[in-house]
């Protein structure tokens, strides 16, 4: 029955301090993109904009509802759209509180564990789907980016065949590959269930929230409003994003020693703290027996996490 309890207490509590991690984290990006200057989906839509309506945060009635008090959620939401999962947000948030859970439980049968430390681990475990959301979107927007000067270009050749920008839309839609094809077609879809090519379009910028597709999409309205010719604008703008792109790899491979180095000073440490363990493992015990050797090993764990966060930073080239 104790075991219960602990079990319940230790659930809520990766509940909120989840939850408190994803409001530091939702804060950061919102004022690291206001100051990047790249103008934020405020979720104000007008009426006929969606087409589909969205799904409930969570299947179970009793968990959507208590999710639906807290704001945040919409983001993560919105978060698992961009991943192109099929998650809900109640799952999500399951999982997260799972594994926290579940880790800090695991832990405090272990006697030599310090409780800083283990609400720290645990703290990590129920960020591992979060971050993996966040790491399937990153993967997902690359590759749009890396298909989109292509699409561009396919695009130019439909428009300057005598194609109308609905039939082009259709051609990429048919042709190219996932995740770009999806998107079109999502794009065409709404057009052709009566939505405007604008708010379309709008739509579209809103889910691929990249500063290429928000020029194809100003380029294209200006082109409906003003006129012009439109597949010289998207030639020029496909040709300047393969520009970016080979910069881009430049500097990433310019930067690969400081990330490589950082990666390999973050992990020396754990390999070196192994390999004495097995060597002596006497010598490393009264780190684990002791109370200021735990107290030493924590503070080398936190160290290290904070050593491999600043190199990481500071091996980053802003463009």
């Amino acid at each position: 029955m104790l075991s219960l309890i602990l079990f319940v207490l230790m659930f809520v509590g990766a509940f909120l301090t989840a939850l408190l991690a994803a409001s530091f984290q939702w804060a950061y990006l919102y004022v690291r993109e206001r100051r990047s200057g790249v103008p934020l989906d405020d979720g104000l839509e007008e009426p006929g904009a969606n087409v589909l309506k969205d799904d409930d945060l969570s299947t179970i009635r009793v968990w959507a509802d208590l999710l639906e008090r807290f704001s945040h959620m919409e983001e993560l939401r919105r978060l698992i759209s961009e991943a192109n999962l099929n998650w809900t947000v109640g799952r999500a948030t399951l999982m997260m509180l799972l594994a926290a859970s579940s880790t800090a439980l695991l832990l405090s049968q272990v006697p030599f564990v310090p409780s800083l430390m283990a609400a720290a681990l645990a703290l990590m475990a129920g960020s591992i789907p979060y971050f993996y959301i966040r790491h399937l979107r990153n993967r997902r927007f690359r590759a749009f980016a890396s298909q989109f000067p292509e699409a561009l270009d396919s695009l130019t050749r439909a428009l300057k065949a005598g194609y109308p920008i609905s039939s082009a839309m259709e051609l990429l839609a048919m042709e190219q590959p996932e995740p770009l094809a999806t998107e079109m077609r999502r794009t065409r879809d709404q057009w052709n269930l009566g939505t405007g090519w604008d708010q379309a379009l709008d739509q579209l910028a809103a889910r691929i929230p990249l500063i290429e597709v928000a020029v194809f999409v100003a380029a294209v309205k200006m082109q409906n409003k003003a006129g012009g010719r439109l597949n010289d604008v998207l030639a020029r703008l496909g040709e300047t994003m393969r520009d970016n792109s080979a910069l881009e790899s430049e500097i990433r491979s310019v930067s690969a020693h400081s990330r490589i180095s950082g990666l390999i000073l973050s992990v020396l440490p754990v390999v070196i703290g192994v390999l004495m363990f097995l060597v002596a493992p006497e010598y490393m015990g009264i780190m684990f027996r002791r109370p200021e050797g735990r107290t030493i090993l924590m503070v080398a764990v936190v160290a290290n996490i904070t050593a491999h966060f600043v190199i990481k930073r500071l091996s980053q080239v802003r463009t």
